[in-house]
């Protein structure tokens, strides 16, 4: 489980965080929702020690974070980082040289899964299949939780449904999966448990299906409410 309890994040006299605290459980993924700079990225950065947090504290499965448990943690930013000139293959063999944890078996599963071909360049690829690419190279190595940031963002409505194709496929498996998306309607059916952020804080955390099954109302719907109050 990953564990965030009252982190704050402070830059300048601006609080970005404002003692934010939710957990991400194994074999469930766990969505933040929110409008843009409401802090769902800082989050993912805390997690992963990008940025430093003013207070609180984050622990994976009850413990302090230290270099060792990040082989647990993958963090799957919002754009690809690999540089243009590359073959998918080079950047397949480039992560399998430099990560203990890569797997090549799931690696080339997933080549398969988004139809993708191993001599094609990165800097030739269109967005949809950036998007892929940058998936595969998260989902291949043999991590308990996988961050995803905006996975779905400006990409076509055929390669978002082929990436949200991966939640319910065993490539996720039983790991636990932290995720931010504005395209909510993609995956809604999919999400476990939902927390809601506005100015740096928690607004509300929910779990989808019980609130479908007690009040009738989608993740959409509680959102509106929320947000409109």
């Amino acid at each position: 489980m990953i564990e965030v309890n009252r982190i704050s994040k402070k830059y300048g006299r601006k609080m970005v965080l404002d003692e934010v605290s939710f957990t991400a459980e194994k074999g469930q993924i766990t969505c933040l929702v929110g409008i843009n700079g409401v802090g769902k990225s800082t989050v993912m950065k805390a997690i992963m020690r990008l940025t430093p947090i003013s207070r609180g504290q984050i622990l994976i499965d009850g413990r302090q974070l230290d270099e060792r448990l990040y082989e647990k943690v993958v963090f799957i930013p919002d754009t690809l980082t690999i540089p243009a000139h590359m073959r998918i293959g080079e950047a397949m063999t480039f992560m399998q040289d430099f990560y203990t944890t890569w797997n090549e078996r799931r690696a080339q599963e997933l080549l398969a899964f988004f139809k993708l071909k191993a001599e094609e360049r990165v800097g030739d690829l269109s967005k949809g299949n950036a998007a892929k690419v940058n998936l595969l190279l998260g989902l291949a190595l043999d991590a308990d939780y996988i961050l995803m940031d905006e996975p779905f963002s400006g990409i076509d409505m055929f390669s978002r449904e082929q990436i949200a194709n991966v939640f319910t496929s065993h490539l996720i498996e039983d790991r636990g999966v932290l995720i931010t998306t504005h395209e909510i309607q993609d995956i809604e059916h999919l999400i476990d448990k939902v927390v809601l952020l506005d100015r740096g804080k928690v607004l509300k955390q929910f779990y989808a299906e019980e609130t479908r099954l007690r009040e009738g109302k989608s993740v959409v719907d509680v959102m509106r409410e929320v947000y409109q109050a």
